[in-house]
């Protein structure tokens, strides 16, 4: 019988997607309170323009290099499984 492999990839990469979901909520939550109303001034300036720095780089590395890495979970969990079931597939 084949390691359920593909199945607890599918559940893991569930958990992944569900955490950078959170992630971005988390800092549009964030950006949605910056500007003068909240705080103002040259440290505020400097302050949202770090955040926005360090949050755009958060926000680009959940794109695409994510959506590579579970793609490339994926694959292995079906390599995996099919030499688990003895068919060695590539």
């Amino acid at each position: 019988m084949p390691i359920p492999y593909v199945q607890e990839c599918s559940e893991s990469m569930g958990v992944v997607r569900g955490a950078a979901t959170d992630i971005e909520e988390a800092i549009q939550a964030v950006r949605d309170l910056l500007g003068a109303e909240t705080w103002k001034g040259p440290q505020a300036t400097s302050w949202e323009t770090d955040f926005d720095g360090f949050a755009t780089e958060a926000t680009n590395s959940l794109g695409t290099p994510l959506d590579e890495a579970i793609q490339q979970c994926r694959d292995n969990a079906s390599k995996w499984q099919a030499e688990s079931a003895g068919t060695g597939a590539n």
